[in-house]
Order: structure tokens, then C-alpha cells, then sequence
């Protein structure tokens, strides 16, 4: 599955990843540590938004070369425009993909209502939400989801969890509270990084 070799990545002057290696070969994974450990930042350098310093990653034993591609993310460091509509960003993001209308995803986390409220006024469950569809609707080998049931309602959480069993691929996750990933199948797994 997903194989980081030998990484390492400085955040303001400080070691963040020294020479960080770790095979995540479960379907489905939940990274666990402290806050400011670098879930959200190791995240981030496997979608290809930010590079490391050093060090490879793999993904079904290739080289990841174009995370674009491959690798969908939901997480704060993806900053939507305030200034657009949740409609139109999950337009932008299905014309880019080449993506159906995602019904299921609006429907499942009932965020219908949200669909005309611009970004920069959506609550903090609802711009979750609003993460979350935009990664779930793309069909890709590496999903990762930087705490997805964040500020969630619990009938949102509960389809997230039904949709996770569904998914194809491998899944990566981090999350506070894991027990409801733990009980469907997800596996525990320590960020040690430093």
C-alpha cells in the first residue's frame, strides 16, 4: 500500500519528519498523535501540496509521482475560495475531475441547504462536509481524510462510517476520537516521527 521512505521535512527551523519511514500496508488506517505531531502536514506531503526535504513514497510498490492523480485529500490545508458557493466549488471540482453530480455525498451528509451559502459563511461541521465531498467523490487509490468526523452531526458520521466500508482503495485517516473507525476495521497506527 503506502510506503514513506527516509522522510524529512523542517517546519520553522525545527525537525517536524527526521528521516521518518513507515509501510501503512492495512486497507484501512487511522494515524493517532498528539496535536502538532504533523498528521495534517505528512497529509499534505503525500497529496503533493507540500515538499519534503527528502525522502520517497510509494504507493502499490510505484513511485507516487503524480499525487494529483492518485491521491484525494480532505483537510483544512485545502483552502477553498470564501468567496464562492459550495455548489460551485463541488462544480469546479467535478468539471476538473471529469466527476458526476454527487448526489449520494450531498444527500448522505445532508448538506442540500448548504449547497448556495458561500464558503467564508459555512459553519465549521459544514465546510467538514463540504471537505469531505469534494474528496469522496473522486474514485482514487489513496483517500485521506484528516479528522472527518470533526464537527460532525451524528447521522453525517453515521453515513461516513457506512461509506467507509464501501470504499475502495486505501483510506487513511486521522482522527481524536478513533473508537467509530476502530469498530469498521479500522487499524491504529502511531505517528512516530521524531
Amino acid at each position: 500500500m503506502l510506503a514513506i521512505t527516509g522522510l524529512n521535512h523542517h517546519f520553522n527551523n525545527k525537525p517536524l519528519f527526521q528521516n521518518y519511514s513507515v509501510c501503512l500496508a492495512s486497507t484501512r488506517t487511522c494515524l493517532v498523535a498528539a496535536n502538532g505531531r504533523g498528521k495534517t502536514t505528512l497529509f499534505a506531503i503525500i497529496a503533493g501540496l507540500i515538499k519534503a526535504q527528502s525522502g520517497s513514497l510509494e504507493l502499490f510498490g510505484q513511485q507516487l509521482k503524480n499525487a494529483n492523480q492518485q491521491v484525494a485529500l480532505a483537510s483544512d490545508k485545502i483552502q477553498f475560495p470564501e468567496f464562492l458557493t459550495a455548489k460551485q466549488v463541488i462544480e469546479l471540482v467535478c468539471a476538473c475531475w471529469q466527476l458526476p453530480w454527487p448526489v449520494a455525498l450531498i444527500t448522505g451528509l445532508s448538506f442540500d441547504i448548504q449547497l448556495n451559502t458561500q464558503v467564508g459563511d459555512l459553519s465549521s461541521g459544514s465546510l467538514k462536509k463540504l471537505q469531505l465531498i469534494t474528496a469522496l467523490a473522486r474514485d482514487v487509490p489513496l483517500t485521506l481524510l484528516d479528522e472527518p468526523s470533526a464537527a460532525l452531526d451524528e447521522t453525517s458520521l453515521q453515513f461516513l462510517l457506512t461509506l467507509l466500508t464501501k470504499r475502495k482503495g486505501q483510506v487513511i485517516i486521522t482522527c481524536h476520537e478513533p473508537d467509530p473507525f476502530v469498530g469498521i476495521g479500522f487499524e491504529l497506527q502511531a505517528l512516530d516521527n521524531v
